[in-house]
């Protein structure tokens, strides 16, 4: 029994330590498997887990700016489908985790691109400053050489290309939710045009109905009318009659 439990403690040791997340100054080793823009790269170890890594302090261009599809390029040269060494350095702002790689020929890919042109020396804050210099250099000599970027009369760091996509991306949601509130209020006006219209229609209809109804009855009054006077002056011409007869009969008796 104390045998089991010691190997059911030992295994469930070994699944944690599977799971958990890589540390900041772990070095982790294993094969590339996919490269994603110029600076991103999945690695798979020895136990089949899998690290989402971004190139420490470098930000290379993004797939719509110059020189992005020649950075992903080489970054797939370098590393992709290979055997690579990595200095993890904590997790960046977008949850991967930031690392400095090392390719199976011993060059620090990150400087590498840097050297290239490939990639701006960036992310200052969360570098040693005894580490600075090295891509200081690999900057100022890939700018003396005129490697990549530095060829452009016009540059734009990534990260302010994002920031600029980002918020043309927002003015174009603000515009598309704008345009589909008006749509919105078009189809309520709409509904209730055609409500308010029909409720028009019905109302005329009424008004319509009621003055026939008035004139029919205006019509009866009329005619009804009509019969009294004739039935009046029918009266009256019996009791002139009448009356007539009345005195010739007391005309009679006198004489």
């Amino acid at each position: 029994m104390a045998d089991f439990a010691k190997w059911l403690l030992w295994t469930c040791l070994i699944g944690l330590s599977a799971d958990a997340p890589a540390l900041a100054d772990e070095m982790i080793r294993g094969q590339i498997v996919s490269v994603s823009g110029g600076d991103v790269l999945k690695l798979v170890d020895a136990h089949s887990r899998e690290y989402r890594l971004r190139l420490a302090f470098i930000d290379a261009p993004e797939a719509g700016q110059p020189f992005g599809d020649e950075a992903q390029s080489a970054l797939s040269a370098m590393v992709l489908g290979r055997q690579v060494t990595a200095q993890l350095h904590g997790q960046g702002a977008d949850g991967l985790t930031l690392a400095e790689v090392v390719e199976p020929n011993g060059h620090l890919v990150n400087l590498e691109l840097v050297q290239r042109g490939l990639a701006w020396h960036d992310y200052f804050d969360m570098q040693l400053k005894s580490e600075q210099g090295k891509y200081q250099g690999a900057v100022a000599s890939a700018q003396q050489t005129r490697q990549g970027i530095w060829t452009l009369d016009l540059l734009e760091r990534p990260r302010d290309y994002r920031d600029r996509a980002g918020q043309a991306l927002r003015w174009w949601l603000y515009a598309v939710g704008a345009l589909s509130s008006v749509t919105l209020l078009g189809l309520i006006f709409s509904a209730y045009d055609t409500r308010i219209s029909a409720w028009i229609e019905r109302q005329d209809e009424l008004i319509k109905s009621s003055a026939e109804a008035h004139r029919l009855a205006r019509i009866q009054d009329d005619a009804e009318q009509v019969e009294r006077d004739r039935n009046h002056k029918i009266a009256n011409r019996e009791m002139e009659r009448l009356a007539a007869l009345r005195r010739a009969a007391e005309h009679q008796r006198s004489g």
